[in-house]
């Protein structure tokens, strides 16, 4: 999970239950109280001082043997990935409903100059939805 803010249910399943410590990462400045409570349930990376420097966290990750790393994060931090240069893959699921609101893009955030090409690696389909996965060339 990352946090700038640190701050979560510590007693939820996620952290109470886990098998395995789950890994937090989150920035230096977040509360000392917030990160204690983390270092009790979870395995801590501190990667950044103010924000999550994200190439940071990928590479201690690395370092813990986690060569691989699938974000399901929300438009912000998967603009941030992008931004960074740190994405190789994106996964789509398009749904044959449609529907309407003030949802964001699937990334959120500063244009990326001159946009990336990305090639189609796989197509799945059943019932209607279609699961598209591409690769960055």
């Amino acid at each position: 999970m990352i946090s700038r803010s640190c701050r979560f249910d510590w007693d939820s399943p996620f952290f109470a239950a886990a098998i395995t410590p789950p890994i937090v990462v989150t920035v230096a400045e977040a509360p000392a109280s917030e990160r204690k409570k983390a270092a009790d349930v979870a395995d801590v990376i501190i990667a950044g001082e103010r924000d999550v420097d994200l190439a940071a966290a990928l590479g201690a990750l690395a370092e813990r043997g986690f060569a691989q790393v699938l974000a399901e994060g929300g438009p912000t931090l998967n603009g941030q990935l992008a931004a960074a240069g740190l994405l190789d893959e994106v996964c789509l699921t398009l749904s044959p409903l449609l529907v309407g609101g003030d949802a964001k893009r699937i990334l959120s955030g500063p244009g990326l100059p001159g946009g990336q090409q990305w090639r189609l690696s796989s197509l799945c389909e059943q019932d209607g939805f279609l699961f598209l996965r591409y690769r960055c060339r």
